[in-house]
């Protein structure tokens, strides 16, 4: 079962419970957080870079303190930095978060606010003639990692359409998990067929692939913002500044988009080390919502994907993942 495959969290959570006897530092001054280097984490990309030039956002919230952030490159991953407790708060998809979730059995991850929605897609090459899900029959799919949350979107829509996909192409198509960094190439050189992804990778696909865009859900669930239990239960205050910090910062990204593009070219750049053209930024922003609110509807629905995909077995109500303030 490909459930199987995804172990990693699973690992990861024991090792944290055999080790976990730690007791949380309330005193600790350091706060991490993380985000991936993909324009669907925008609020990320915007502070880290405002962070990078010496005024930081979240920092104006939290005085005397210190933000680190660190840089994934898919869910799966992040979530990991959470059960090791190398990670604070992290932005990441639903998929790996509602997986992590049910890994520790509601204990670990704790869900504060929505991010952006949309920016995803189904791209497929110029030349494959796939024109609908019958056509990827024998063809090959690449998806960012195992369990993340294209990865998710991507088995449970050919699983919809009658497909049975496997890692090994012993089914009737082949996901390939595949860093969103070697899509392009491997597009352009004909080694894959399609692949589901997030932006500045679909506009990149579409510029440089000459890819075409086969599905498109925009508004769906790309990005939200979750934290530790252990580190929220003994930072409620430090919490609370977050969550008006992100809040307050995506109201911000909406209402300065110019400067906030230009920030998140700037960003990528930097964390890529290669050019990010602000052109390709603009023509990604089209495809972002980005919102604070958190979608209990569309969240139940990935969890019926994952379900559907084999990627996940039974989750605790969602209701308890929503943080909920500690009151004094």
């Amino acid at each position: 079962m490909l459930k199987q495959l995804l172990s990693g969290l699973v690992l990861a959570f024991f090792l944290l419970v055999a080790v976990g006897c730690h007791e949380e530092d309330a005193g600790r001054k350091i706060i991490r957080m993380g985000g991936f280097p993909n324009v669907t984490h925008v609020q990320a990309l915007v502070a880290r870079n405002m962070s990078r030039e010496g005024a930081g956002w979240f920092e104006r919230y939290l005085p005397g303190y210190r933000i680190e952030w660190y840089t994934y490159n898919a869910g799966p991953t992040a979530m990991e930095a959470l059960f090791g407790r190398t990670a604070d708060v992290v932005y990441v998809g639903p998929s790996p978060a509602l997986n992590a979730y049910a890994v520790s059995a509601g204990r670990e991850v704790r869900l504060l606010a929505g991010a952006v929605n949309g920016g995803a897609a189904l791209m497929v090459h110029p030349q494959s003639g796939i024109r609908k899900a019958a056509d990827f029959r024998g063809r090959s799919i690449a998806t960012p990692q195992l369990g993340n949350t294209q990865d998710v979107s991507c088995r449970a829509w050919l699983t919809k359409h009658g497909l049975r996909c496997t890692l090994e192409g012993a089914g009737d198509c082949r996901v390939a998990p595949t860093p969103n960094s070697m899509q392009l190439q491997l597009m352009q050189q004909g080694d894959i067929d399609a692949c589901w992804t997030v932006e500045p990778w679909v506009s990149r696909l579409e510029q440089m692939a000459g890819a075409r865009i086969l599905v498109q859900e925009p508004d769906v669930v790309t990005t939200v913002l979750v934290g530790r239990v252990a580190w929220l239960k003994a930072h409620p205050q430090e919490t609370a500044a977050i969550l008006t910090a992100h809040r307050e910062l995506t109201r911000w990204i909406l209402e300065h988009p110019e400067e906030s593009r230009r920030r998140m070219a700037d960003e990528l750049t930097h964390l890529t080390q290669a050019p990010m053209e602000l052109s390709l930024v603009e023509r990604a922003w089209a495809r972002l919502k980005p919102d604070t609110k958190i979608d209990l509807g569309g969240l139940q629905q990935f969890v019926q994907d994952a379900q559907a995909a084999g990627l996940l077995d039974r989750v605790p109500p969602l209701e308890g993942m929503l943080y909920t303030p500690q009151v004094p």
